[in-house]
Protein backbone atom coordinates (compact mmCIF):
# COMPACT_ATOMS: atom_id res chain seq x y z
CA UNK A 1 0.00 0.00 0.00
CA UNK A 2 1.29 3.83 -1.02
CA UNK A 3 2.00 5.73 2.04
CA UNK A 4 -0.07 8.43 2.95
CA UNK A 5 1.87 12.23 3.70
CA UNK A 6 0.28 14.25 6.55
CA UNK A 7 -0.02 17.47 3.72
CA UNK A 8 -1.96 14.93 1.06
CA UNK A 9 -4.62 16.09 -0.73
CA UNK A 10 -6.85 12.90 -1.21
CA UNK A 11 -10.04 12.22 -3.14
CA UNK A 12 -11.82 8.83 -2.15
CA UNK A 13 -14.52 8.09 -5.01
CA UNK A 14 -16.52 6.41 -2.25
CA UNK A 15 -17.35 6.92 1.10
CA UNK A 16 -15.25 4.24 3.27
CA UNK A 17 -15.98 2.65 6.54
CA UNK A 18 -15.71 5.54 9.29
CA UNK A 19 -13.02 4.28 10.91
CA UNK A 20 -10.98 3.80 7.61
CA UNK A 21 -12.20 7.29 6.85
CA UNK A 22 -10.76 8.71 10.57
CA UNK A 23 -7.58 6.84 10.26
CA UNK A 24 -7.20 8.72 6.91
CA UNK A 25 -7.54 12.05 8.27
CA UNK A 26 -5.77 12.02 11.26
CA UNK A 27 -2.57 11.19 9.39
CA UNK A 28 -3.77 14.13 6.63
CA UNK A 29 -3.25 16.60 9.67
CA UNK A 30 -1.98 19.60 7.04
CA UNK A 31 -3.84 18.01 4.12
CA UNK A 32 -7.72 17.38 3.27
CA UNK A 33 -9.69 13.94 2.40
CA UNK A 34 -12.75 14.31 -0.42
CA UNK A 35 -15.20 11.39 -0.64
CA UNK A 36 -17.54 10.90 -2.78
CA UNK A 37 -20.84 9.42 -2.31
CA UNK A 38 -24.45 9.50 -2.33
CA UNK A 39 -26.85 11.61 -0.48
CA UNK A 40 -27.99 9.56 2.33
CA UNK A 41 -23.89 8.33 2.08
CA UNK A 42 -23.13 11.88 3.31
CA UNK A 43 -26.43 12.33 5.31
CA UNK A 44 -25.31 9.50 7.54
CA UNK A 45 -21.80 9.65 7.93
CA UNK A 46 -21.80 13.81 8.01
CA UNK A 47 -22.17 13.26 12.03
CA UNK A 48 -19.53 11.10 12.74
CA UNK A 49 -16.87 13.97 10.79
CA UNK A 50 -18.04 16.80 12.88
CA UNK A 51 -14.78 17.36 14.45
CA UNK A 52 -12.80 16.74 11.81
CA UNK A 53 -11.52 19.60 9.88
CA UNK A 54 -10.03 17.83 7.16
CA UNK A 55 -12.85 15.97 5.32
CA UNK A 56 -15.11 16.99 2.99
CA UNK A 57 -17.93 15.11 1.84
CA UNK A 58 -19.72 15.23 -1.40
CA UNK A 59 -22.81 14.31 -3.03
CA UNK A 60 -21.49 13.05 -6.26
CA UNK A 61 -21.25 9.89 -7.84
CA UNK A 62 -17.83 9.57 -9.92
CA UNK A 63 -18.68 10.33 -13.12
CA UNK A 64 -19.42 13.61 -12.25
CA UNK A 65 -16.92 14.68 -9.86
CA UNK A 66 -17.78 18.77 -9.41
CA UNK A 67 -14.60 19.95 -8.97
CA UNK A 68 -11.56 21.89 -10.59
CA UNK A 69 -8.07 21.98 -11.51
CA UNK A 70 -5.71 19.48 -10.13
CA UNK A 71 -5.46 19.52 -6.82
CA UNK A 72 -5.47 15.82 -5.36
CA UNK A 73 -2.14 14.22 -4.92
CA UNK A 74 -3.21 11.24 -4.13
CA UNK A 75 -7.21 9.16 -5.60
CA UNK A 76 -8.01 6.34 -3.97
CA UNK A 77 -10.44 3.93 -6.58
CA UNK A 78 -11.84 1.35 -4.69
CA UNK A 79 -13.20 -1.96 -6.25
CA UNK A 80 -16.18 -1.50 -7.04
CA UNK A 81 -14.80 1.21 -9.26
CA UNK A 82 -12.17 -0.71 -11.03
CA UNK A 83 -14.37 -1.94 -14.36
CA UNK A 84 -15.68 1.65 -14.84
CA UNK A 85 -11.60 3.00 -14.35
CA UNK A 86 -11.32 3.19 -18.54
CA UNK A 87 -14.34 5.62 -18.45
CA UNK A 88 -13.05 7.50 -15.61
CA UNK A 89 -9.29 8.01 -16.41
CA UNK A 90 -10.08 11.36 -18.40
CA UNK A 91 -11.45 12.92 -15.62
CA UNK A 92 -9.21 11.21 -12.93
CA UNK A 93 -6.36 12.75 -14.73
CA UNK A 94 -7.61 16.54 -14.79
CA UNK A 95 -7.67 16.03 -11.09
CA UNK A 96 -4.73 14.62 -10.54
CA UNK A 97 -2.04 17.13 -9.35
CA UNK A 98 1.50 16.55 -11.16
CA UNK A 99 3.64 13.78 -9.49
CA UNK A 100 0.34 12.43 -7.70
CA UNK A 101 -1.02 9.03 -8.26
CA UNK A 102 -4.43 6.83 -8.13
CA UNK A 103 -4.06 4.17 -5.58
CA UNK A 104 -6.09 1.03 -6.41
CA UNK A 105 -8.03 0.66 -2.44
CA UNK A 106 -7.59 -3.29 -1.44
CA UNK A 107 -6.42 -2.93 2.50
CA UNK A 108 -7.53 -0.61 5.12
CA UNK A 109 -5.85 2.54 6.40
CA UNK A 110 -6.42 1.87 9.91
Amino acid sequence: MNAFRADDRVLLLAIPAKQELAALARILIRGIVVALGTTEEVAEARPFFDDFENIMLLDAAPDKIPWHGAGFSKIVVPHQYERILPYLAQDLDRLLAPGGEVIHKVASWA
